[in-house]
């Protein structure tokens, strides 16, 4: 207003005022130019346009007063600059959001849902500081999306099954049967595992033993599946009493154990379609040659083993069934993020892929 006021005395022309950021150099403020209203009305015969803006610049530094929030008004080559009053505006920050308390910066319902999958420990090991990593960063991305409006699902997904669990299971029964932790749960689990991996490595012959528990638990054998229910339940209390301490909170539990046979029966239907080359019978594994369904020239995605060669799961072979089961519980879900190490890249983007190449739309939007 009081720029229009000046401009209006002066008898100079309307202007729409148009305010930019001043470039960061230890002061924070906005600025105007005055050029093309120079231009306009003095014309370039009438002067140099550069000096008359100028003079309408230094005109309106030394007339208006300093507005509130800001700290100086300076003419600069034909700029009008305003610095802002950081005390002024931390102050004034530090109230709103005071007032505000927790909705402080929260945005309007978007009416958008997200899931994060994150933090994914594995049951019968210690909790190390990559599931931290990973519960922390999770946690924080599930906030900020909460508070600019998406819906968030918050999605945990534990290893619960495969060879760590196995060994774990040969050297409870073997050398701890009956034993249960009091306290500390995930410490005692890890430090069951090591044992394990110990004594495997200490003497390769017990090898023999662990493939037998695992033959035992691909038959459903009660006595395998009993003590891998009860002992799995152990870690998950330890878990749980982790993510009380860190006030971390899951709305959805996925297990990898959940997912052994619905992968194999989708990994079939990609043999049958001829989406995955099935070399079994020649000794080797199930593959996805992507670059190749891609009518790509040069490698980008490479190839991706969706099955062993002995037709055992492998994480693939499960990752691609529950991608599937969560846009089957959440139909609606705008994003389903995977919150893994950067170094499991390749790995989800090959699984991503391969879903779009399948023919599931919502493939597009796992990330």
């Amino acid at each position: 207003d009081q720029i229009s006021q000046y401009l209006k005395v002066n008898n100079l022309p309307e202007m729409e005022i148009r305010w930019a950021w001043i470039p960061f150099n230890g002061q924070w403020g906005i600025s105007t130019s005055f050029f093309q209203l120079a231009a306009k009305f003095f014309g370039a015969e009438k002067g140099n346009v550069a000096q008359k803006a100028n003079e309408i610049a230094q005109g309106v530094a030394s007339k208006i007063e300093i507005p509130e929030g800001f700290s100086k008004v300076e003419a600069v080559n034909g700029y009008l600059n305003l610095y802002f009053s950081p005390a002024d505006y931390s102050r004034r920050v530090i109230d709103e959001v005071l007032s505000a308390g927790s909705s402080y910066g929260k945005g309007l319902p978007l009416g958008k849902k997200i899931m994060f999958e994150f933090s994914q420990p594995n049951t019968h090991k210690a909790f190390h500081v990559g599931h931290l990593r990973s519960a922390f960063l999770g946690d924080v991305l599930s906030r900020i999306s909460e508070a600019a409006g998406y819906e968030v699902v918050r999605a945990n997904y534990p290893g619960d099954m495969g060879l760590h669990v196995i060994k774990w299971l040969w050297n409870y029964l073997k050398y701890h049967k009956s034993e249960k932790p009091e306290k500390d749960i995930t410490r005692w689990m890890g430090e069951m595992y090591a044992e394990a991996c110990k004594r495997i490595e200490e003497n390769p012959d017990f090898e023999t033993e662990v493939r037998a528990i695992y033959s035992r638990w691909d038959q459903k054998d009660p006595e395998i599946v009993a003590c891998w229910k009860e002992t799995r339940e152990w870690s998950l209390i330890g878990f749980k009493e982790m993510y009380e301490k860190l006030d971390i909170k899951f709305d959805r539990y996925y297990f990898n154990s959940m997912f052994e046979e619905p992968g194999k029966e989708m990994v079939a239907d990609l043999i049958e379609r001829g989406i995955a080359y099935d070399e079994r019978p020649q000794g080797g594994a199930v593959i996805v040659k992507l670059d190749e369904k891609l009518g790509l020239k040069e490698e980008k995605y490479r190839v991706i083993v969706v099955q062993r060669s002995d037709s055992t799961a492998l994480y693939a072979t499960e990752d691609l069934a529950l991608a599937r089961q969560k846009f089957l519980d959440y139909p609606d879900l705008e994003k389903s993020y995977y919150v893994v190490d950067v170094r499991q890249s390749l790995h989800f983007t090959q699984i991503f892929k391969t879903l779009e190449i399948a023919g599931f739309d919502w493939a597009t939007r796992c990330q």
